[in-house]
């Protein structure tokens, strides 16, 4: 390479650096320090949203275990049957929750009998039963004055299944 290209080459090299080549920031000597606090600090966590229909905040507190189960919310519901699951929701910021009973039944059970013992402990329980019947499932539920009530009976991966719940949709009582 003649000498007098070398100056021009080192011009063109000079030229691309300057335009395409790291930023003077990128000469600096990266420490863990320096990393940490170019880092952005973790945002405290946001409240949840209400909902556009002003539907229940669910919050981290944990179940109300203080507040009764309502007298019908009980094994007894279905005799034949076995508890496979009980449990309820954390409680909303006003207290509100969900509980359930998810319940299995022997070999043999037909969905008359699950669903006609619900229908009549519904019945007792709410003004008006709504019944649903879709894909083998039937649904039943309804309201008082405090909670919405669902009773569902179906099959689930063989085996008779029903799932009872009641959702408080005004704030639980205090407990005694």
């Amino acid at each position: 390479m003649p000498m007098r290209s070398v100056p021009f080459a080192l011009s063109v090299l000079t030229l691309a650096l300057v335009a395409c080549g790291p930023s003077p920031e990128a000469s600096k000597k990266v420490t863990a320090e320096s990393v940490k606090s170019a880092t952005p600090e973790a945002a405290p966590p946001t409240p949840a949203p209400t909902g556009p229909s002003g539907g229940p905040q669910f919050s981290t507190n944990v179940p109300a275990s203080s507040v009764p189960d309502p007298s019908w919310f009980s094994p007894a519901l279905l005799p034949g049957a076995t508890v496979t699951k009980k449990g309820r929701s954390p409680t909303d910021d006003q207290g509100r929750f969900t509980a359930q009973i998810l319940f299995a039944f022997p070999a043999g059970a037909t969905l008359k009998d699950c669903v006609d013992p619900l229908a009549a402990a519904l019945a007792k329980i709410v003004p008006t039963v709504q019944r649903e019947e879709k894909d083998g499932r039937v649904t039943l539920t309804g309201d008082t004055a405090d909670q919405h009530v669902m009773f569902m009976c179906g099959d689930a991966n063989g085996t008779l299944t029903s799932f009872v719940s009641y959702r408080w949709t005004q704030p639980p009582p205090a407990a005694p």
